[in-house]
């Protein structure tokens, strides 16, 4: 009875590394998309980015260069911080003056119905509208939280801590934690492209 035991975990256990090896290639695949989408969404301007590594702090720092053809147009960087439930995982673009062109909540377990709103969209569609087919085109239709950093630069603070970023009502931590991760993220490149502060 034991080397049955043994011999169907040994099946088991080889069958499981197979599927994982399997499937690892098709989520790989699915992560450059979603990245390449991503780095759209905070850069737009910019066609091919480049990874760099640098040293911050004794550590080790990835950042992108976002070109437009021959010409650097800024960086894309990430960043966490912690939220409510969760460790938020962002995506900030800044132009080569560091001011944000856009940021991508990349992950994130907040709270649903409340710090989830960090990716909720405002869509102007309604019932009526699909129905009736006077649905308005809402191609590109980014999160109203993420879009009030556009145009931002470092330190991004809420309201509630006197800045010009728009809390969410019943998730201010949520709201402060993405504030964090952009801000650490950004004074993290500026070190690492040495910039002068």
């Amino acid at each position: 009875f034991p080397l049955v035991l043994v011999i169907v975990s040994v099946i088991s256990a080889g069958s499981l590394a197979g599927l994982g090896a399997l499937t690892q290639k098709g989520r790989k695949a699915i992560e450059d998309k979603e990245t390449e989408a991503a780095l759209k969404i905070v850069l737009p301007s910019a066609d091919s980015f480049h990874i760099r590594e640098a040293s911050v702090d004794g550590h080790k720092f990835s950042y992108r260069i976002a070109m437009k053809g021959e010409n650097a147009v800024g960086y894309v960087v990430e960043g966490s911080a912690t939220g409510y439930s969760s460790v938020i995982k962002v995506m900030v673009g800044v132009d080569s003056n560091f001011v944000i062109q856009g940021i991508k909540v990349l992950a994130q377990k907040e709270t649903p119905g409340l710090g989830d709103k960090i990716q909720e969209l405002l869509s102007k569609k309604t019932w009526g509208t699909v129905i009736t087919g006077s649905s308005p085109d809402e191609p590109g239709l980014r999160p109203w939280f993420q879009v009030q950093f556009d145009g931002k630069k470092v330190p991004v603070k809420v309201d509630k801590d006197g800045g010009d970023i728009e809390s969410i009502t019943g998730a201010t931590i949520s709201s402060r934690a993405v504030c964090e991760a952009v801000n650490e993220a950004v004074e993290r490149l500026k070190k690492a492209v040495g910039a002068k502060q």
